[in-house]
């Protein structure tokens, strides 16, 4: 065999000869980590018996959190171990409920998101079962407990000191697959999530601009990168969430009439949203030709990916230090707070929140209810009138 090749942190491979695999050569990985201050290599497998880059990957990622936490096997061959047990027990379960929960993963779930959600989905739904659920990969989903959830996958991230919507993110995942899989009939009762328990607290983020403050973000942003200060332009004058705005295509923009459509949103639930005069003026300068499938809001190469918008806007309130002496996340400001600001500024100059939680696409209007603290006259009004309401009465 040949010399090793890197694959990635941790991964090596070297290839077979003369023995092939999908008409390319077979490769044999291997696994090579510092564990106690020394050097470990373990052999994980072929290619045609199964072996892949993302497959080590998953099993690194296992170890690396086992070694940091020093729960659980700390080496392959202590993983593959604990999963042969694993195996073993369920070979006992009945046949309905043997499918591993990476196993509905892989021949259902994952092809039922590539057809109803956005790719980004199946990325974090793939990073869940290479992360905390890696341990109940391997397990019958039939047989995962509630205990195990809370011994296996919440206890470790509690003390890796992950916050609270993080951790309720996977096990979120975990619920919904399970869920998927009890609508299929292949498992039954209750849902492990159901009863199991883990921090709690509200993790809302109410952070919104002053109309100064808002002023300084929009110039700073403007002479730092124009696609982000008009990305940002939308979110302020138009409620729009990040993933929105860079989905808007021509056809969505309707400038006589001043309307945008927003379709298929985080929530499904396509909605209106209209167009001020600073939104006018910045789609007109942007528009000049462009055909209805091209997207609104493009970069100077032709793309301008979420990831290069949020850098461009932290580097930009770090520097005007919007930020500074703030160690509440809750209380810092995002690209997610032009949207609350968005809101607050409605709420204030006396829209009703059944208005502002139309505008902002929200199901439901307990979500809006964070701003009604922002409109304290309207409150102060309505109780006022009730001044001299006993006024002879009873005469």
């Amino acid at each position: 065999m040949g010399v090793w090749h890197y694959a990635g942190r941790c991964i090596r491979y070297r290839e077979h000869k003369t023995r092939k695999h999908s008409q390319k050569p077979d490769r044999y990985w291997c696994l090579k980590f510092r564990l106690d201050g020394r050097d470990m290599t373990e052999a994980v497998g072929w290619w045609s018996e199964g072996v892949s880059k993302a497959k080590c990957a998953e099993i690194m990622a296992v170890l690396r959190r086992n070694q940091r936490t020093g729960q659980g096997p700390r080496t392959w061959r202590e993983l593959k171990a604990t999963q042969e047990a694993s195996t073993g027990e369920a070979k006992e379960a009945p046949e309905k409920g043997g499918l591993t929960l990476a196993e509905f993963w892989e021949k259902e779930d994952r092809h039922r998101l590539r057809l109803t959600a956005r790719p980004s989905a199946v990325y974090r739904g793939q990073s869940c079962l290479r992360t905390w659920l890696a341990p109940l990969a391997d397990r019958p989903l039939a047989g995962i407990t509630t205990a195990d959830l809370e011994s296996m996958v919440i206890r470790p991230m509690v003390e890796a000191g992950k916050s609270s919507p993080y951790i309720e993110s996977i096990i979120g995942f975990f619920s919904a697959l399970w869920s998927a899989a009890r609508r299929l009939d292949l498992v039954s009762g209750q849902n492990p999530k159901s009863k199991a328990r883990y921090p709690k607290t509200d993790n809302k983020r109410d952070r919104f601009l002053s109309r100064a403050e808002a002023l300084r973000l929009l110039t700073s942003l403007k002479r730092r990168s124009l696609v982000t200060h008009d990305v940002a332009l939308l979110s302020l004058f138009c409620g729009l969430r990040r993933a929105e705005i860079l989905a808007l295509t021509w056809a969505d923009i309707d400038l006589e009439n001043g309307v945008i459509f927003i379709k298929d949103p985080k929530n499904k639930y396509n909605r209106h949203a209209f167009i001020t005069e600073e939104v006018r003026e910045m789609l007109a300068r942007r528009q000049s030709g462009q055909a209805k499938t091209e997207k609104v809001l493009v970069g100077v190469k032709g793309g301008h990916s979420s990831v290069i918008i949020s850098h461009e806007f932290i580097a930009c309130v770090k520097e005007l230090g919007f930020n500074e002496g703030i160690t509440d996340r809750r209380q810092k400001l995002v690209f997610h707070s032009l949207r609350h600001t968005f809101a607050s500024w409605l709420v204030q100059k006396g829209q009703p929140l059944y208005t502002v939680s139309k505008l902002l696409g929200h199901r439901n209007i307990r979500w809006t209810e964070r701003y009604a603290h922002l409109d304290p006259e309207t409150q102060k009004a309505a109780t006022q009138d009730l001044e001299g309401i006993l006024s002879g009465f009873g005469k």
